[in-house]
């Protein structure tokens, strides 16, 4: 009779043990869902009343409030925005940055002295260094010397150590275009009253 009730004893105790491992078990992992809630919520938002919403659904509902956070949570954390936004930021730099011509807007390179598109001079000689200065400088940045010509006025002659810029003609196209005779004039009707008033 004693090993039957030290039987029962022990089996009650083991069963104590296991339910306190399951509580103990299912309380960490709370914690830890509230822990790790707070922390996700921290990194995709600034705004203090959504993390505290975010937290409060887990403390209320546990499994099912972190799976209803799971989804309804922004998709990006604030550092991939902002890397996001870093690299937009600098494709709209690099954008800007491209040169084009002044006269049919298509991008150029830095170095063209002519538009490759519409045959515009881009780049002229400085009268001083001869570099190619760009013609809507006010100066040349590499000797200093003032332009005070427009590119339309400069002399034609160039100096000895500056290589003229040529630039070949554009060749004529044949023209696609057909005469079409204007459509002869109608003969105005007697029943019209304006033909009638005319002389």
């Amino acid at each position: 009779m004693l090993l039957a009730i030290w039987d029962n004893v022990a089996w009650q105790d083991a069963l104590i043990v296991a339910a306190i491992v399951v509580v103990a078990y299912l309380l960490v992992m709370w914690i830890a869902a509230l822990v790790w809630t707070y922390r996700d919520a921290q990194a995709r938002t600034r705004d203090p009343f959504t993390q505290n919403i975010c937290l409060l659904l887990v403390v209320v509902f546990n499994l099912p409030g972190l799976l209803l956070y799971l989804v309804l949570r922004p998709r990006h954390t604030l550092i991939e925005m902002y890397d996001h936004q870093l690299e937009a930021e600098a494709l709209m730099q690099e954008i800007q940055e491209q040169a084009t011509c002044p006269s049919c807007r298509r991008k150029v390179e830095q170095d063209f002295v002519a538009c490759p598109y519409c045959r515009s001079a881009l780049r002229t000689a400085c009268e001083d260094c001869g570099r190619a200065v760009s013609s809507t400088w006010v100066l040349c940045p590499y000797c200093g010397t003032e332009r005070t010509m427009p590119v339309a006025a400069a002399p034609s002659v160039p100096r000895a150590s500056v290589a003229p810029l040529e630039v070949p003609a554009r060749p004529k196209r044949a023209s696609t275009a057909t005469y079409t005779p204007p459509a002869p004039k109608s003969q105005p009707t007697p029943a019209d009253p304006a033909a009638d008033a005319r002389p």
